[in-house]
C-alpha cells in the first residue's frame, strides 16, 4: 500500500515560538486529504484476521481532516480544541512507541475495533477538548456524531469498508510524562526516542448499522478501559532504550468484536556503531476476539521485528518480518511468517 497527503494549515502562529504566542497564534485551520494506492486484502489473501501493514484503506482519496484547531501554549495551564471533520487524534490514543511498528494490531493504539469509529483515515464531526497541566497532565475529552462517516469517507469516490451507521462515541482520557522535569527526559529528548508515557481513557458508544445481515459485526452499547505504559530503560545494547506496554479490555463483549488486547514492546536506538539514529524494535500482541460476535474464534498474536534505517530526516528505510501465531483464531492454521519492507519518505 501507498499513502500519499496533502495539507494546508493557516493561522499567526505557525512560524512563531510557541513560548511566545498571544490571541490568534494558537488558532489554526486543518484541511488534509489523503490518497491511497495498492492492495488493501492482503490479509484475506493470507488468512489473517487483521492485516500485516498499517495502511489497509480502501484505495482513492479521503477527506482526513477539515477543522478548526486550538494548540495549548507553555503556559503553565492550558487548553486545546479540535473541532470539524476529524478523526480520533490530538492527544487522544496518542501512544507514539507505536509509530515505530508495521502491523495494523501493533500501530494502531489498542487495535479498537468496534465499527464506524473515526480512525485515520475515517472521519466524523466531532470535537475534542483537552485540560493541560505542566505537573498534572493532560485531561481529553471527545465526542463524535457518526451518522455521517460513510457519507464523508464516499465522498470523494471511495467505497469504504464500513457501512452507513446512526450512533456516537465519546472518549475519557489522562495522559502524563512523569519524567517531564528531569534529567532523564532531556537525555530522551536529545535521542528523539518517545517520551515516557502514562494514559489512561475509556470509552462509550452507541451504534446501530444500517445492514441486511443475520451476522452479528458489533453493534449496540460499547464501553471499554484502556491504559499503556512507555518508559526508558538501561540496557547493555543500544544508546538508549523504551519499554511499552497496553492493553484494553471490553465491558460489552457480546457487542464488541475485540473482547480483550495485551501488547508490549522494545525499542532501542543506536544498536549497531556507527548508527546513531537507527532504531531496533520489537513488538507483540495478542487480540481475543468476542465468543458472543466470533464463536469459533480464540485469539490472533503477532510478533513483529523490525530494524528502522534513518537515511535523513525526511527518509527512513524500515525492513521488517512478522510472525501471525493462530491466524484468524481458528485454531487450524499454522503460523505465518512473512517479510518485508516500508519506506518513509516526507516532502
Amino acid at each position: 500500500m501507498q499513502q500519499v497527503a496533502l495539507g494546508l494549515t493557516l493561522g499567526t502562529g505557525i512560524n512563531k515560538n510557541r513560548s511566545s504566542w498571544t490571541g490568534l497564534d494558537h488558532w489554526q485551520i486543518q484541511l488534509e486529504l489523503s490518497h491511497f494506492a495498492g492492495n488493501p486484502n492482503l490479509n484475506e489473501q493470507l488468512g489473517t484476521e487483521y492485516p500485516l501493514q498499517s495502511l489497509v484503506n480502501p484505495t482513492g482519496t479521503w477527506i482526513t481532516q477539515a477543522s478548526l484547531e486550538r494548540i495549548e501554549g507553555d503556559n503553565k495551564i492550558d487548553w486545546s480544541m479540535n473541532a470539524g471533520v476529524i478523526a480520533i487524534g490530538n492527544n487522544l490514543l496518542d501512544i507514539p512507541a507505536l509509530d515505530y511498528y508495521t502491523n495494523y494490531t501493533l500501530n494502531t493504539p489498542y487495535n479498537l475495533s468496534v465499527i464506524g469509529y473515526p480512525i485515520m483515515p475515517l472521519t466524523a464531526p466531532g470535537a475534542q477538548v483537552g485540560i493541560h497541566h505542566k505537573q498534572l497532565g493532560s485531561f481529553d475529552y471527545a465526542y463524535y456524531n457518526l451518522n455521517k462517516t460513510h457519507q464523508i469517507a464516499a465522498s470523494l469516490g471511495v467505497s469504504p469498508l464500513t457501512p452507513k451507521l446512526q450512533g456516537n462515541l465519546q472518549l475519557f482520557q489522562w495522559s502524563i510524562n512523569p519524567l517531564a522535569n528531569s534529567k532523564q527526559l532531556k537525555e530522551e529528548k536529545e535521542e528523539d526516542m518517545p517520551d515516557s508515557l502514562i494514559q489512561l481513557g475509556g470509552y462509550i458508544s452507541s451504534t446501530n448499522l444500517d445492514i441486511n445481515s443475520n451476522k452479528n459485526f458489533g453493534e449496540g452499547t460499547n464501553r471499554g478501559v484502556y491504559g499503556t505504559v512507555t518508559w526508558p530503560l538501561s540496557l547493555p545494547i543500544g544508546k538508549d532504550n523504551r519499554i511499552w506496554i497496553s492493553s484494553s479490555l471490553s465491558i460489552d463483549p457480546n457487542n464488541n468484536p475485540l473482547a480483550s488486547y495485551t501488547a508490549a514492546g522494545l525499542l532501542s536506538q543506536g544498536v549497531i556503531p556507527g548508527r546513531p539514529q537507527d532504531v531496533l524494535a520489537l513488538g507483540l500482541n495478542r487480540s481475543g476476539f468476542s465468543r458472543t460476535i466470533a464463536p469459533n474464534q480464540s485469539y490472533e498474536g503477532v510478533i513483529e521485528l523490525n530494524y528502522t534505517i534513518q537515511i535523513s530526516e525526511r527518509l527512513q528505510i524500515q525492513p521488517l518480518m512478522q510472525w501471525v501465531i493462530n491466524p484468524s483464531g481458528v485454531g487450524s492454521r499454522p503460523t505465518i511468517w512473512a517479510t518485508g519492507a516500508q519506506l518513509n519518505l516526507s516532502i
